[in-house]
């Protein structure tokens, strides 16, 4: 029988893609993706949550937990992301060029209108997390299953 007609094993399976991609959504992205630069440096900086903009279906955090991260610091740097008292490893910084409606959809489980994001957008793998360059000031970053609005704390 094809793999078609196990419409349960091919749910779980698909749902294991998608916990797989909460790590890197990146590479194992269904969509085609458009490189944008190889490596995008302009995600590098301090970054203040200044929104909780929308959560993805499965979210490790409820509305009020996301609320209090507003007003918070992300620092990505080459070599981590921090926020608050978690570490990531070293950033990949790979991007990809792609539809935020189909990459929010299949990727997160998640509507992609209340991000305002431009189309296409560069989503750039943090390695612990992803982030969409809404411009060179402006950021949405998906943490723990919330999209933040980010915007670049001048020095």
């Amino acid at each position: 029988m094809p793999f078609s007609h196990f419409p349960t094993m091919r749910q779980g399976i698909y749902a294991l893609l998608m916990v797989t991609a909460q790590v890197s959504p990146i590479f194992f992205s269904p969509l085609p993706a458009h490189a944008a630069d190889s490596k995008d440096l302009r995600v590098i900086g301090q970054w203040r949550l200044t929104a909780a903009l929308d959560h993805s279906e499965i979210s490790a955090l409820d509305e009020q937990e996301a609320g209090q991260l507003v007003g918070k610091i992300m620092l990505i740097t080459q070599d981590s992301v921090r926020f608050g008292t978690r570490k990531c490893l070293p950033p990949a910084l790979d991007a990809a060029l792609v539809q935020p409606k189909l990459y929010l959809r299949k990727q997160a489980h998640a509507d992609s209108s209340m991000l305002h994001l431009p189309n296409p957008v560069t989503v750039v793998n943090l390695g612990c997390t992803i982030a969409f360059v809404k411009n060179p000031n402006h950021l949405v970053i998906h943490w723990d299953g919330w999209f933040f609005d980010a915007a670049r704390v001048k020095k």
